[in-house]
């Protein structure tokens, strides 16, 4: 049983009513309910924040929604404890027809190690038999050995409230059987199906080991997968502007560099003709304070808004103009898995005394098309056979 990180706390009746009756609660809607505070309140992110490690470790699972019980199980394992008034507004029969006193009082008990371990002993007998009957099937639902008093309780169970459960699980069984809803003798997976229909808890590993699928969180439906594909295809095209700029970054790095040894290149020559000549020295003062503006320029960048807007506008348009002549001249396709389109273009950057990394090209032709240029009309461009 893990501890929990905060002690449950009461919610209001206002804050039941507003909630209770949703089909679906988000992951940041479940922890602050446990909390006892309204998804709603405009200080909820402050409450949040001591588990934002758990909240991003759930999202990153792919748990985004989830029934309101779905949550009050995974409260329970994950020190998140949802208060009781939570477990009884949420059964859908009232106290007894979901675990009764026995799961709203002793839900330490059945999280411990010693229920787990007795549920284990018993699924390895029980889980393959071809049929159970409903008494069978009441014993082992409470995590009892069938028609004994062997169970993770102790010695003598009978005097507790868990015997007391049985006997109203029993009686709710017999007319069960008497109404036709199940058999006097079922397989173990139909036995597992009433109980969740009645609204009893049925472990996820008796689940399993019934060939039923989990169902403390339901499959992701497909609006909530693509949402996650296009989280997945944004990150994508983040971490290839990161490459580009960083590429671009290297470029930028080698002409300060170029300049700044062409500085003192210059610099060098200066010393040496204002010796000589003051009209010398006059030029070589020009030349240095056009270096200096030019590597201002290229360090600093535009110096208002205007500049910068106009910067922008620039860049977009010579995007768009690359990835125009390169799908004209060399038919370029982002979608290709090989192309010899940024290196031809490369390689012209060569001729032109003015070398560019067929990589860099790559980088900023694939950038391009996924800025400028809707997915469809790639099909439009190039038709696929």
């Amino acid at each position: 049983m893990k501890a929990s990180v905060f002690p449950p706390a009461q919610p209001t009746e206002r804050l039941m009513q507003a909630w209770i009756y949703q089909n679906s609660w988000t992951t940041q809607s479940a922890l602050l309910l446990a909390l006892g505070v309204s998804p709603d309140a405009e200080d909820a992110e402050d409450h949040i924040a001591p588990l934002a490690s758990l909240l991003e470790r759930t999202t990153g699972d792919g748990i985004r929604t989830g029934r309101p019980i779905d949550w009050l199980w995974w409260g329970e394992r994950n020190g998140v404890s949802f208060h009781s008034d939570w477990w009884m507004a949420i059964t859908p029969q009232g106290p007894i027809g979901f675990d009764g006193q026995h799961f709203a009082l002793l839900r330490d008990e059945m999280l411990s190690d010693a229920f787990l371990q007795h549920e284990r002993r018993l699924i390895s007998k029980w889980a393959r038999k071809p049929y159970w009957t409903p008494r069978e099937a009441i014993d082992l639902s409470l995590n009892f050995g069938p028609f004994t008093t062997d169970s993770w309780r102790g010695q003598e169970p009978e005097f507790g409230d868990t015997i007391r459960e049985r006997d109203d699980r029993i009686r709710t069984s017999e007319r069960a059987v008497e109404a036709g809803d199940i058999s006097e003798k079922a397989a173990p997976k139909d036995y597992v199906l009433w109980l969740d229909k009645c609204g009893y808890i049925v472990s996820e590993a008796w689940r399993r080991a019934v060939g039923l699928e989990g169902k403390v969180f339901e499959h992701m439906e497909e609006g909530q997968l693509a949402t996650l594909l296009e989280e997945n295809a944004q990150q994508r095209r983040d971490l290839e502007c990161l490459v580009a700029n960083k590429d671009a970054q290297d470029d930028l790095e080698r002409q300060l560099a170029a300049l700044g040894d062409e500085n003192a290149s210059l610099r060098t020559q200066l010393e040496g003709q204002a010796v000589s000549s003051p009209t010398g020295k006059s030029e070589g003062v020009k030349q240095i304070e056009k270096l200096q503006r030019r590597i201002k320029q290229l360090t600093e960048g535009p110096a208002n808004p205007s500049e910068k807007s106009a910067l922008t506008r620039k860049v977009a348009c010579l995007e768009k103009a690359l990835l125009g002549a390169a799908c004209d001249a060399y038919s370029f396709d982002p979608r290709a898995k090989r192309s010899d389109a940024a290196k031809q273009i490369a390689d012209k950057t060569t001729q032109l005394g003015c070398p560019t990394a067929d990589s860099t090209v790559r980088d900023y032709l694939r950038e391009s098309a996924s800025i400028h240029v809707d997915s469809n009309i790639w099909d439009l461009v190039y038709s696929r056979k």
